[in-house]
């Protein structure tokens, strides 16, 4: 199971907030380049995410910490503080942000897939698939979720479920193959993978 790159998704966040403009796209589109942040947050979430992508936790928080506290509730900047807890394997943090991220903006499917991931490391892959599920009604083409909850069938042994919601992640988006073929929760269908056009 892949959790969503929370970096390069609160890049492109920030980058289109900085200009005040609707997340009208989808989240694998590519970030705007060349514009200014404008504000003290976005430039400490920006710094924070790239301290995190480079596995420095704790200069990561430092960012966090040194953001305004009327900035600090900011979907953008929880984000990464959930991004920040998954990191650090702080499961039970991670998931009661997600949680409240997914209540304010159910339209983000990053944090419906990060609460999912959160929920499966500290309660069951149980929970996990059912807030999923939950997430698939809301955000049907989502090959990510469809990915996943590949993933959670795989390990749950359902592989014939597992296979039809993986050949449905792959519909949506050619790139989850390459994703599949690498994701140990796959393993056991890595052979089935491989066969796939």
């Amino acid at each position: 199971m892949a959790p969503i790159d929370i970096g390069g998704f609160v890049r492109r966040h920030i980058r289109r907030s900085a200009r005040y403009e609707p997340n009208l796209g989808s989240q694998n589109a590519l970030p705007t380049r060349n514009i200014p942040l404008r504000s003290d947050w976005q430039k400490r979430v920006l710094a924070s995410s790239g301290y995190l992508e480079l596995g420095m936790l704790e200069d990561a928080e430092k960012e966090l910490e040194e953001i305004a506290p009327g900035d600090k509730n900011r979907n953008e900047v929880l984000g990464i503080r959930v991004a920040l807890y998954m990191a650090g394997k702080k499961w039970n943090l991670a998931a009661a942000i997600a949680s409240h991220l997914v209540k304010v903006e159910p339209e983000n499917a990053g944090w419906w897939i990060n609460l999912a991931y959160s929920v499966r490391r500290s309660e069951s892959v149980e929970k996990a698939e059912a807030i999923l599920l939950r997430a698939q009604g809301i955000h049907p083409k989502d090959a990510l979720i469809a990915f996943n909850l590949a993933c959670y069938a795989s390990v749950t042994v359902r592989f014939e479920e597992a296979k039809a919601r993986l050949q449905h992640a792959i519909a949506l988006d050619k790139g989850v193959r390459a994703l599949a073929i690498a994701d140990e929760d796959l393993r056991p269908l890595w052979d089935w993978i491989s066969g796939l056009d």
